[in-house]
């Protein structure tokens, strides 16, 4: 068994003071660990990685940073364990390698250093339960990795990992460790261990792997007020070594004082994509435009990708599916679950339009458990899309704009350029340039002006091109705009005009349009009063045992393409519950719509009515009063008695006129349920509630009405 480590406890000392002549030393020769690091310092930090700093006799083990040794490996920063932000509290590290030994030091942030938790002193206790740091290393994958923590009280806790036996306590370092604390300011912890203890061998040009911990309490073990990482990991499991950083270019010599064990290299660790900045997001792969065929059985392709963790990542896309496409399926492969991950809600298509979609890799699912939601910590392999067989086999996939990336895209594109506009027999045909995006476009606005020279939003086009057909002869001016995936917009094109030698016939406005019509406005006020308050693309379907089922929320989120939907139902519910309830779920979920469905529980007398739709006018009141759009769906039909549903029809029809009086989004459930041939196939045999062909037609419903509330918000009218 190794020597027990020795423990200094500093407390009440300036961390940051100067230190004594001891560790004091010039580069390493050669005979030492390696090549000395000349102009170290001037590197900038990142997180996960770093050039190895070596020095020829390392810093004392004292609890501060005061040797001037420490300052030849610059801090390296510690933060939120799954993003890039630097934590609640300013927490970095340093660490040293000379010939025979690893030094580690942490500075750690902590104003009320009166309330720093350090009640276990025992060896080997757990220290994990107090404000700790944490260290993780190895120099050979093949026999292990090692584990060091310690608390403000020097408490050493040191453990090792082999195969399935993960933190052996029975395993001693011979560490030397210290800690002191600066009150009012926070806490430092030295430490260093012999390289011999840490699956060291004697090469050059080594890789080892290492992270660097910080935890922070909370009311209980599980429960941690904080956690800080140096490596960016998929969730906020410290085991996950997959995600842990590096340390390059590491040098170990013989020595019979230190390392004399000898090994072929090992394995190099894994190699993965790492991105790049793209405005607000990291994109990863930019596959472009695709098309893939059925090849006899569905439409199938495979892209190899090696992207680490779910966090994040999204894969977005336009796609259309032609010749009986009709979805959009595909899996992620995860190397560390040895499972494909798969979304709970493939995309869905309506008609032959393109859909814009993200998939959201965080919501995906494990194939092996349906209810399941995939772990942050992933090692993706592939994407493969796939489907199935197609009539005559004629079936394609339509992809274009195909990206992945991770992050929130907040980078707005540049605004079109080349507007051409040209009048002929069939109308005016509009061209332009194709807009490069830092992710993709979703989607062109094309906005006309009559010779009354007021513009407005005249239509939506996934491609450049539009072809329209006023409605008189005569003189239009026209401008274009692109939104991306994630709805920013670019600023409007050069203005073009031409000139329409005839009129053509108007199609009559749908019901959906009328309203469209009369909303605008209001709905731009409330979206307005939201921007940088709610969640972007979060939608919250609120209501009853309807709402409730599974499958309810992810048809609509399969068929709006690129939002999220977050489902709150409550069985048996009526719309008095939901006026007082709303309040706590829009604040938990904070959305950008609420989608409602209230009322079919709900008695329906003409006074009961009255008083559910006070109810729906107060749950539409709390959403504006938070900048939530909120859209409100007529009830479906119930029973299969009677064909006219009567008592629904009712209570829909003062739906109809107070969501039309106030100015509020209608989707309209009962009328598309009512004019399918078969209510059987739409709803349970309790005549209530949703089964078979009736979820995707909730879906379906939703994406026209929602259709409609994009139209007036993807815009920037004068």
């Amino acid at each position: 068994m190794a020597k027990k480590a020795a423990f200094i406890v500093l407390a009440g000392l300036m961390v940051f003071g100067c230190g004594g002549d001891e560790g004091r030393a010039p580069a390493a020769p050669a005979t030492a660990a390696g090549p000395a690091q000349a102009g170290q310092a001037a590197l900038k930090p990142q997180r996960g990685l770093m050039q190895v700093v070596i020095v020829e006799k390392g810093p004392p083990i004292d609890g501060t940073l005061g040797s001037p040794v420490w300052a030849k490996c610059p801090p390296l920063p510690l933060g939120e364990c799954t993003t890039d932000k630097p934590g609640p509290l300013k927490t970095t590290a340093r660490v040293l390698f000379d010939a025979t030994r690893l030094y580690v030091a942490w500075q750690c942030q902590q104003p009320e250093t009166d309330k720093l938790t350090r009640s276990v002193t025992q060896r080997d206790g757990d220290v994990w339960k107090d404000d700790c740091v944490e260290l993780f290393v190895t120099g050979d994958q093949r026999v292990g990795y090692f584990h060091f923590i310690v608390n403000p009280a020097g408490t050493l806790f040191d453990a090792r990992t082999r195969g399935s036996v993960r933190d052996e306590r029975s395993w001693d370092s011979s560490a030397k460790v210290a800690a002191a604390i600066t009150p009012s300011q926070g806490w430092t912890v030295t430490l260093s261990v012999p390289l011999a203890e840490l699956g060291a061998y004697v090469g050059t040009g080594q890789t080892w792997i290492m992270n660097l911990n910080r935890t922070v309490p909370g009311p209980t073990p599980s429960s941690p007020a904080a956690e800080w990482s140096w490596a960016i990991m998929g969730s906020n499991d410290y085991h996950q070594v997959l995600d842990y950083g590096q340390i390059r270019g590491v040098n170990v010599p013989r020595r019979e004082d230190g390392v004399t064990r000898t090994a072929s290299p090992p394995p190099p660790p894994p190699s993965y994509d790492k991105g790049s900045p793209a405005g607000s997001v990291v994109v990863y792969h930019r596959f472009g435009d695709v098309d893939i065929p059925d090849g006899g059985q569905g439409p199938a392709r495979e892209f190899p990708v090696r992207i680490q963790n779910s966090a994040g990542l999204k894969l977005a896309f336009l796609a259309r599916g032609d010749g009986g496409v009709d979805r959009v399926p595909l899996n992620m492969f995860d190397q560390r679950a040895k499972d494909n991950t798969t979304s709970k809600a493939y995309r869905e298509f309506l008609g032959g339009a393109w859909l814009p979609v993200i998939y959201f890799c965080d919501r995906f699912r494990y194939n092996a458990v349906v209810e399941s939601t995939v772990a942050g910590s992933t090692d993706y392999s592939n994407v493969r899309f796939h489907g199935s067989a197609t009539p005559g086999g004629k079936g394609v996939l339509h992809l274009r704009d195909f990206v992945i990336y991770r992050g929130e895209d907040t980078t707005a594109p540049p605004a079109p350029a080349g507007l051409k506009a040209k009048a002929g027999g069939e109308g005016v045909r509009l061209t332009w340039n194709r807009v490069a995006d830092n992710t993709g476009i979703a989607t062109y606005v094309i906005s006309r002006a009559g010779e009354d020279g007021g513009f407005a939003k005249l239509a939506e086009s996934a491609l450049p091109e539009h072809l329209d057909r006023p409605r008189a002869a005569g003189t239009y001016r026209y401008r274009v705009l692109a939104a991306d995936f994630e709805d920013n917009l670019s600023g409007w094109s050069k203005e073009v005009s031409a000139r329409a030698a005839g009129g053509f016939e108007q199609p009559k406005p749908t019901e959906l349009e009328t309203d469209r019509a009369a909303y605008a406005e209001h709905v731009r006020r409330i979206h307005a009063a939201g921007a940088g308050k709610v969640k972007k693309g979060l939608a919250l379907a609120f209501g009853d045992s309807l709402t409730y089922a599974t499958n309810y929320g992810a048809y609509i989120e399969a068929f709006l393409g690129r939002y999220r939907v977050a489902a709150r139902g409550y069985p048996g519910q009526r719309t008095g519950f939901g006026r007082g309830r709303i309040e706590q779920d829009l604040a938990a979920v904070n959305p950008e719509f609420c989608l409602i469905l209230l009322g079919t529980n709900n008695g329906k007398s003409e006074k009961e009515i009255a008083a559910a739709m006070d109810d729906l006018l107060a749950m539409a009141a709390s959403c504006e009063k938070r900048g939530s759009v909120p859209v409100i769906a007529t009830i479906p039909p119930r029973g299969f008695k009677d064909p006219q549903s009567r008592p629904e029809a009712g209570y829909n029809a003062a739906l109809v006129k107070t969501c039309r009086a106030n100015r509020i989004p209608i989707c309209y459930l009962f009328e598309e349920f009512q004019a399918q041939p078969d209510r059987t196939k739409l709803l349970a045999s309790d005549g209530v509630h949703w089964a078979g062909e009736g979820f995707p037609l909730t879906g379906k419903v939703w994406k026209k009405a929602m259709d409609q509330v994009g139209f007036v918000l993807l815009d920037r009218p004068e």
